[in-house]
């Protein structure tokens, strides 16, 4: 099964770098780069030098506001500078971004739901790499990340108090904590629930050192060796629970507890990635999950792509070849669709953001498209989305 694509091949916005594509965000592990809230889809993401730019679409009068660079600070070509996106119980936006295992910057509009003027913010935390963040039902923000470098733990701060100050640190996974192997890591996503009083927590195992453990498939980018599927849930009494149900008391738990009580999926010695999540209005995850042995970083394909379906619908995880047909038909098409889910608004959420590789004619660029599970795509007029003065 392919994805939904773009039946209007036209971008809302483009980020040109010269010489090759430049990657605007990521897809699930820099999370949400979409919220809507008031009938407004909020965006972000990065520019060539990677600075975060937000965009804002009213569904209603399906008009454009902005595009408005939030900030001058970024990493530049580094990709994982990239901006996620939330939006306070009062209505200010705050961006999360630029960091790359060190302090990771934060600054927050000055005007509720107005992109027009942003104000820095202290970091929320000194080390960190790949953001996530979210409000729950309370009015708190969640923020999620790895705490520095690929053997880090993912980590929560919370902050009661709209941005202004956060929590300490509370670490979750860290796979190689009293492991054998002290190169086991891992690549978390992390999700609201349906009444954003939970959270879902999905992530595959990282052998940062495959020569040494002698993977069955040698000399490809250290990148690309991830693999199984792993799934917690944070309760709404604040109870992190692993996909068995066994309660996760001790943490952050390692790779021992979570083969034995949180892996849903063992992928063998094919790579696994986690392509789409969907929650349903019943607070029930479904995924695609992207099988195979492809050295993306060098273009090598050994076992071609193929996917996977999996979810707790019926009871415990179960992992299908093809999409079960009596699965909602919604569900169904979110599932395919181009990009991640905006957060806000009910679940399941029908809008999406991803990014492609711009056509032949455009080779240098990357293009953002938003999109609607049923109503298509919105669409910006006035060509690519720079920031003022650019």
């Amino acid at each position: 099964m392919d994805p939904i694509t773009p039946p209007i091949q036209s971008a809302f916005a483009s980020v040109q770098r010269e010489g090759q594509p430049y990657k605007t965000f990521y897809n699930n592990y820099i999370a949400p780069h979409a919220v809507v809230e008031n009938d407004i889809v909020f965006t972000a993401h990065q520019d060539g030098e990677g600075r975060p730019v937000v965009d804002a679409y009213d569904t209603q009068k399906k008009v454009w506001l902005g595009p408005v660079r939030a900030s001058d600070f970024g990493l530049g070509e580094d990709t994982h500078g990239n901006p996620s996106l939330a939006i306070d119980q009062e209505g200010h936006l705050h961006v999360f971004f630029g960091c790359h295992r060190k302090g990771m910057k934060h600054v927050r509009s000055v005007v509720p739901y107005d992109i027009r003027q942003w104000e820095k913010m202290a970091d929320p935390t000194p080390r960190a790499t790949y953001p996530q963040s979210m409000r729950m039902a309370d009015g708190s923000l969640y923020l999620f990340y790895r705490a520095g470098g690929h053997l880090e733990p993912w980590t929560l701060r919370i902050s009661r108090d709209n941005g202004q100050s956060w929590s300490d640190p509370d670490p979750l996974v860290e796979m190689r904590r009293d492991f054998p192997d002290p190169k086991a890591c891992s690549y978390h996503a992390f999700v609201p629930g349906a009444d954003y009083k939970t959270v879902h927590a999905f992530w595959v195992y990282k052998d940062d050192d495959p020569k040494g453990n002698q993977r069955k498939y040698q000399g490809m980018h250290e990148a690309v060796y991830r693999y199984h599927l792993y799934y917690a849930k944070r309760t709404a009494e604040g109870q992190w629970v692993a996909a068995d149900g066994t309660p996760m008391d001790d943490l952050p738990v390692n790779k021992v507890f979570c083969d034995q009580y949180a892996k849903i999926h063992d992928s063998g010695e094919e790579f696994t990635a986690l392509k789409r999540i969907v929650i349903d209005g019943d607070d029930v995850p479904y995924l695609r999950i992207r099988q195979g042995v492809t050295d993306w970083k060098q273009g090598l394909v050994v076992v071609p792509y193929h996917y996977q379906f999996a979810s707790p619908v019926n009871g415990p995880w179960q992992v299908h070849e093809a999409m079960p047909p009596q699965w909602p038909g919604e569900t169904k098409e979110l599932l395919m669709s181009a990009g991640p889910a905006a957060f806000g608004g009910k679940q399941p959420n029908p809008w999406f953001i991803h990014y492609e590789e711009g056509p032949t004619e455009d080779p240098n660029a990357t293009y953002i498209w938003l999109g609607h599970v049923r109503e298509g795509y919105a669409i910006r007029e006035g060509g690519p989305a720079g920031a003022p003065g650019d």
